[in-house]
């Protein structure tokens, strides 16, 4: 069925192409982006243009949506590769509830979760970023499941003429905390080439970035109420707290992570009479080097302590020796696309997408111990190191989509129809080795995959078709009616060495959505849809046994799909140069699928637990305003209000009523600016998030700890000199207040960024 559907779907572009080529009079209309009219008009959505962005730091992509309406992006540095991304109900591990795109190319990883599950963000540089509009919740048939928090769309500029663009920025983070008393530096490097040809457009860029992050981790044990005679006296821990309020001591953090990426890409555009044919690829290279861990303690005659049974001032602890590894990532991946989008008669139109994504190489290496640690060498000839690897690791996803505005010659109709399906694969091998300097290469394996106690992988495919049918009642009412079909196959999946059974899973979601608009300036609308968020593939199948570091994952293979209805009441008033909007939104899903990591004494344990149901109540409120008040001021303020609770759980009862983890209550963001002359613009921007839990039971109170989930207030600043019409100078503060606060890890502390642009050909 797959294979004739693929066919299928060749055989219509076929067809589209031969009856554009004997209708080429029409006026051309392009959907190259891939989304359909109904998608924006059912759904609640937010935009913010290339010019808009720059009022706002924005040296990494995913910086373009950190002021937006619920949401949040924990980005903990410039360069990390864990931006994991949280939109309304959905929270930051819960990636898989979100989409990411970039004219069309899926940036959302929806083969892993948690913080390994982040959209691969650095595949787009910002210089290439033309407008972003974010999709609220899946109330379009255009979406899987995978939109119940909502979904991004990038578009990125298209070149009109011969140009090359210089772009350089330079970062500095001052980070002061415990005994880490530093300034973190890095800086960006981006240059392209972009020409017009014609019918013909190219753009040709390379983007070099490199950090060092602030320390991400911060060691604590807690205090042994009874010490014993082995224990070593020691200086240099700190006395403190963790998140759920018990007293422990600190004596260590993790020192600074070097993060470097370097990205090669090509775009094209070619007009085909009235047909466009677009393509991308881009290739990364990533490294991240962990291997300057600050260790605070010492004995009595100076010398470093790395592990074992300690007391300071009476008090004992102990010290975990893996938790000073030395740590390298090196990650090569590539993402190619090609799309075809037109006419098919003077009302239908098409578009037509496929995408391949390949890790080419990702392999981390722990060693056993940290290298100045006596027992380094010991520990390694132990199998106390780790080397992880991916192999065969990647997905394929076509679209093909069909829509008109006017249906049976009446345009009081209209109907989107499409077909989509994917195929995703991952393969994790991970194995022990005995010396940091004597690791086998990545390509000899321990006999084939899934033959290691920690291996895991397998395969998960998606078939599905849509349909979303619009209808005027009149000139104030509107119907929207969505239909999606989704069939769900997983395959040789394995474990630890252990086989999974195949699986198969289907389901419809049907849509609703109803519009009122009184007049020119008022618009309200009701949208109710039902979604399904099927399983991926670490989720079902990912069991390591304990690590070098004592860690344990722990997947379970019989989840069930998230089972979610969701409802979204709109109220939006036009401005003459702006607008007011309210969102009123209620969902209920179950069965949700929730990774959490408890930390134990000898490491931590990453379950996927399935919980009955979650049940969300919440409200937005948008104000975007330009020149107002008859100034020259211009104004993007939001105010969120979401209140997440688990409602039902027979598994441990004892949750419910809690709040559902990494969920604050309140979000607010703001963002001024105002131009001082004709060249010269400053702006100021807020970003506001209450505190929240980030565990099921709700124990983890603490607050400004490592592990805390914290209320923050971010304030930045920033200046653009239009130097010349080919340059622009821009200048800015990060979290000018140098506010200490955690999400989990340490947010950003203050950070000053200068940036150029200089453009040769405008």
């Amino acid at each position: 069925m797959r294979v004739i559907s693929i066919l299928g779907s060749v055989f219509l572009v076929s067809a589209c192409i031969k009856a554009q080529a004997e209708n080429n009079e029409e006026q051309l209309l392009i959907i190259s982006d891939g989304r359909i009219k109904d998608t924006s008009v059912v759904s609640p959505s937010s935009r913010i243009s290339a010019q808009e962005l720059q009022s706002i730091s924005f040296n990494t992509v995913e910086d373009a949506i950190s002021h937006e309406p619920s949401v949040i992006v924990r980005r903990r540095f410039i360069g990390d590769p864990n931006g994991v991304i949280g939109i309304r109900s959905s929270n930051m591990f819960q990636g898989t509830r979100s989409m990411v795109f970039a004219d069309g190319m899926p940036l959302h990883y929806h083969l892993q979760t948690r913080f390994s599950g982040s959209p691969r963000w650095s595949l787009v540089s910002p210089a290439e970023v033309a407008e972003v509009e974010l999709i609220y919740g899946p109330f379009s048939a255009e979406y899987s499941g995978n939109a119940m928090g909502g979904v991004v769309n990038m578009t990125t500029k298209t070149p009109t003429k011969r140009k090359v663009i210089l772009q350089g920025s330079l970062f500095s983070q001052d980070y002061s905390i415990w005994r880490t008393d530093e300034n973190f530096n890095g800086g960006r490097a981006f240059i392209a080439y972009e020409d017009r040809f014609e019918d013909f457009s190219l753009h040709l860029s390379y983007n070099h970035l490199e950090n060092d992050s602030q320390p991400q981790t911060q060691y604590n044990a807690g205090i042994i109420t009874s010490p014993t005679a082995n224990a070593r006296t020691v200086s240099g821990g700190f006395n403190g707290s963790n998140e759920f309020g018990q007293a422990v001591i600190y004596y260590a953090d993790s020192g600074p992570t070097n993060a470097v990426t370097d990205l090669f890409k090509a775009k094209f555009t070619y007009d085909i009479n009235n047909l466009k044919l677009r393509g991308s690829i881009a290739y990364e290279e990533r490294d991240r080097k962990q291997d300057s861990a600050n260790n605070f303690i010492q004995d009595e005659n100076g010398n470093t302590v790395w592990n074992g049974l300690v007391q300071l001032d009476g008090q004992a602890f102990n010290i975990r020796g893996s938790n000073f590894q030395n740590r390298d990532q090196d990650r090569n991946s590539l993402l190619s696309g090609l799309g075809l989008s037109g006419d098919i008669s003077s009302t239908w139109l098409f578009d037509a997408f496929y995408s391949n994504f390949r890790i080419l190489d990702d392999s981390e290496v722990r060693t056993g111990r940290n290298p100045l640690d006596p027992d380094f060498i010991a520990q390694n000839n132990a199998f106390r190191g780790r080397i992880t690897e991916f192999e065969d690791t990647g997905w394929d996803i076509f679209d093909i989509k069909f829509g008109t505005q006017e249906l049976f010659g009446n345009p009081s109709q209209r109907i989107s129809l499409g077909f989509h399906v994917d195929s995703y694969e991952l393969n994790i091998i991970a194995d022990d080795y005995n010396s940091i300097d004597n690791i086998r290469p990545a390509d000899e394996t321990d006999g084939d995959l899934s033959s290691g106690r920690s291996d895991s992988g397998g395969k998960a495919s998606t078939l599905a078709l849509f349909a979303q049918y619009g209808y005027t009642l009149s000139e104030q009412w509107d119907l929207a009616l969505g239909l999606r079909y989704e069939d769900w196959e997983t395959k040789d999946g394995y474990s630890g060495g252990n086989t999974v059974e195949d699986r198969t899973e289907s389901g419809w979601s049907p849509k609703f959505s109803l519009g009122f608009t009184p007049n020119d300036s008022i618009a309200v609308r009701y949208s109710l849809a039902r979604a399904l968020r099927f399983p991926i593939i670490e989720e079902l199948y990912r069991n390591d046994g304990a690590t070098s570091d004592g860690s344990v994952f722990i997947s379970d293979p019989s989840l069930q799909p998230e089972d979610g209805i969701f409802h979204n009441l709109s109220f939006e008033h036009t401005l003459a140069s702006g607008s007011v909007k309210v969102n009123v939104f209620y969902d209920v899903v179950d069965d949700v699928i929730f990774n959490q990591s408890t930390r134990t004494d000898i490491g931590s344990i990453t379950t996927s637990l399935p919980v009955d149901e979650v049940t969300t109540k919440g409200a937005e409120f948008t104000l975007q305003q330009q020149n107002i008040w008859g100034s020259l001021l211009d104004i993007r303020y939001n105010l969120s209000y979401i209140d997440t609770e688990i409602t039902k759980n027979i598994l441990n009862p004892e949750i419910v009523g809690n709040d559902f983890p990494r969920m604050p209550n309140w979000r607010s963001n703001l963002i001024l600016s105002y131009p001082l002359s004709d060249k010269f613009k400053m702006s100021g921007s807020v970003r506001y998030a209450s505190d929240s839990s980030g565990r099921l039971d709700n124990n983890d109170t603490e607050e400004n700890v490592f592990g805390a989930h914290d209320e923050f207030i971010f304030f930045g600043v920033k200046a653009n000199w239009q130097l010349a019409k080919t340059t622009l100078l821009s200048a800015g503060v990060d979290n000018i207040a140098n506010e200490q606060a955690y999400v989990f890890h340490p947010w950003p502390s203050r950070t000053f960024y200068l940036e150029a642009t200089h453009t040769f050909g405008e």
